[in-house]
């Protein structure tokens, strides 16, 4: 079965058991040039965030030969506005990934009552 996440609701879709997570997890997506997903892989935090660097998750979707990537956190405070820390990894994650030749297409934060696109609300731009 091949999976598309082309797009920020089919992100949102996919990883939708995240925000039933009592704890945080942070999930990257590795896409081939269609939007198809290659690999993914789930880092587990704590109640308030995960503790990651973006070495933590590149080696996964370089050795799938992903192209791009799609960055994907819960919120179990159900709150889905993306705080200061999330912005920074979002920023620090998007420098790393474009030296390694990988685009990152979005950073979707899931929570209980629904998503928000980083990329659709202006906090990611595509460079």
């Amino acid at each position: 079965m091949v999976i598309c996440l082309a797009d920020a609701p089919a992100v949102a879709a996919h990883f939708r058991d995240l925000a039933l997570q009592e704890r945080e997890v942070l999930a990257i997506a590795g896409l081939d040039h269609r939007g198809r997903l290659l690999c993914e892989r789930r880092l587990h935090g704590h109640a308030f965030g995960v503790v990651a660097t973006p070495a933590d998750l590149l080696p996964a979707v370089l050795a799938a030969g992903a192209v791009a990537a799609v960055l994907v956190h819960n919120h179990p405070s159900g709150r889905l506005a993306p705080s200061q820390a999330d912005l920074a990894f979002t920023m620090r994650f998007q420098d790393a990934a474009l030296l390694c030749g990988l685009q990152l297409l979005d950073h979707v934060i899931v929570a209980g009552g629904g998503w928000l696109s980083l990329r659709h609300a202006g906090w990611l731009e595509l460079p």
